[in-house]
């Protein structure tokens, strides 16, 4: 995807996508590379309901309150 690499590509050490039409937050940290080839190496995947430990960052996320998009096409791609 070109926004998780735009992140990556720019050193961006935590990226968090809060994803309510598949119900899951999607961790993604320790960027690698350069221009449209850099990605993150560890991704993280955390159903809404669960904390999702954010240790780079100190503490945790709380998302038993995060809502869903019910009536919205699933997607493939975090």
């Amino acid at each position: 995807m070109v926004e998780r690499s735009i992140h990556a590509a720019g050193g961006i050490p935590v990226y968090l996508v809060i994803d309510p039409i598949m119900a899951r937050c999607v961790l993604l940290t320790k960027p690698e590379g350069q221009g449209e080839d850099a990605d993150y190496f560890a991704q993280e995947i955390t159903k809404f309901g669960d904390p999702v430990p954010m240790d780079d960052l100190g503490l945790e996320l709380d998302t038993s309150e995060f809502g869903t998009l019910p009536d919205v096409r699933p997607h493939r791609y975090p």
